[in-house]
């Protein structure tokens, strides 16, 4: 009579164990699926940086501005203000007749204030490095050189013609004239000023690294 193995499932409807069962097959790890202390390798790390981030970063965050520009956005604000100061004295000081005086003195006063506005709204995009503004400035500044001269032509014009013969010449005080040329001077300056070699990069477009 035979001894049974010592395998304590033997006569309990089983087979014997395998010998061979349990143990790892080629190329599998013994201990089972573990994870990475550095994580998963097609997990990027919490503070990565995705494409579309990065784009934003680079299109919103210039930096601090040159001073070449610092200096365009206080000359354009002091062009506004001189050339309101000189609207208003213009349009205080020069005799109108009619009654639509009144309204031609408010419609003057409105006009002056939206003029100063737009000064005021081109600085402040400069400083920003918006090229369109910039681009907008020079614009406006040679339509007022362009304006400025052939106010000067039509004047001396009109002077020695025959149409004002016998007429009083309404002509803009000396203080006014000051003004304006000043503030027409403090514009160009600014313009001027965004468009020196240390302050053109600043308003190039920025791009994320990696893109073109």
């Amino acid at each position: 009579m035979s001894t049974p193995p010592n395998d304590p499932n033997y006569g309990q409807g089983q087979s014997p164990r395998d010998p061979s069962a349990g143990q790892p097959t080629p190329g599998q790890n013994p201990a089972g699926p573990t994870s990475s202390p550095y994580g998963s390798p097609n997990t990027p790390p919490a503070n990565y940086n995705y494409p579309g981030n990065m784009s934003q970063v680079a299109m919103t965050e210039k930096g601090p501005a040159p001073k070449e520009v610092e200096r365009a956005f206080w000359l354009i604000i002091a062009a506004g203000v001189v050339s309101l100061i000189s609207t208003i004295l213009s349009t205080v000081t020069t005799p109108v007749q009619g009654p639509g005086a009144d309204v031609a003195t408010a419609i003057g006063l409105v006009f002056a204030a939206i003029v100063t506005g737009v000064y005021i709204l081109l600085a402040i995009f400069i400083r920003k490095g918006h090229n369109w503004a910039r681009i907008t400035a020079a614009v406006l500044a040679v339509l007022s050189v362009l304006m400025y001269l052939f106010g000067l032509m039509s004047a001396s014009m009109l002077e020695g013609s025959d149409l004002m013969q016998g007429q009083e010449m309404v002509t803009p005080g000396p203080l006014e004239t000051i003004l304006g040329l000043l503030g027409l001077l403090l514009g160009i300056a600014g313009v001027v000023m965004t468009f020196l070699k240390p302050a053109r990069p600043y308003f190039e477009k920025q791009t994320a690294p990696g893109q073109y």
